[in-house]
């Protein structure tokens, strides 16, 4: 099993696109298309892939100061096996390192507790998916500094 940062258009980041559809879009019945705008194409993306299979997918956006997870998505044979502990970790380290005080993600309601344990807080009400209707909220997780 390998972790890697995975370019925009390559290979690995269409699998991932294709696994995202399948398990956040396509049963809301949403065209395939959602998930590839191309709004994505500068932030920082990783798969962790075994046997080139893509199994988990997670990307890092920056905004000037602000950091943001989005669309960490895990096959489902392989929830629970800690891969989503990993894609998040990384993600966040490539945060720290770029400087963020702090990382924010829209969490599904229902995955809350897995951020939680992971060091995010709510930081926010809950709120419906504007493309889907799923519940979700606001979380954050404040990094270290090296103020004093």
């Amino acid at each position: 099993m390998e972790l890697k940062f995975v370019e925009y258009g390559s290979e690995a980041y269409l699998a991932a696109a294709k696994l995202r559809y399948r398990l956040f879009y396509q049963p809301h019945g949403l065209d395939e298309s959602i998930v590839q705008t191309g709004e994505d194409a500068q932030d920082c993306h990783v798969v962790i892939e075994q046997d080139s299979q893509v199994l988990a997918y997670g990307r890092l956006t920056q905004a000037g100061e602000q950091f943001s997870v989005y669309q960490m998505v895990v096959e489902p044979a392989w929830q629970g096996q800690g891969l989503g502990r990993w894609l998040l970790k990384t993600l966040v380290d490539v945060a720290e390192q770029r400087g963020a005080q702090s990382v924010h993600l829209n969490a599904r309601v229902s995955q809350m507790g897995f951020y939680e344990r992971q060091g995010f807080e709510p930081a926010s009400e809950v709120f419906a998916s504007v493309s889907t209707g799923v519940p979700h909220l606001k979380m954050e997780r404040r990094l270290k500094t090296d103020a004093p």
